[in-house]
């Protein structure tokens, strides 16, 4: 996996461990929950140059329940995949389907 240079707004969500030992390609589901529900815009950006829109719909797909609503729902926009709101819509009732 060729992973870009990793900004420190993205090492900074790893405050629980040592950055210099997460290995991107086998740690996936770690840093990709860690930065899908914590990081800013630059580590989103990050994400979305590092794992591509099938990784991000892969990962939505097996663990996107434990996201929060909010984060689920944009993250299945930015992956291409239809994801079910669940508790706390984010969107209004009438804003439709």
């Amino acid at each position: 996996m060729n992973v870009p240079p990793v900004p420190d707004e993205v090492l900074r969500l790893f405050w629980d461990v040592d950055p210099a030992s997460i290995l991107f390609d086998r740690h996936s589901d770690y840093v990709l929950e860690r930065v899908m529900t914590r990081g800013g815009w630059v580590a989103m950006k990050w994400l979305r140059a590092t794992y591509g829109p099938e990784a991000l719909a892969d990962f939505l797909r097996r663990k996107g329940a434990a996201l929060p609503p909010r984060e689920r729902a944009y993250w299945g926009l930015v992956a291409g995949l239809r994801v079910e709101a669940g508790p706390g819509r984010s969107r209004p009732g009438w804003a439709g389907e």
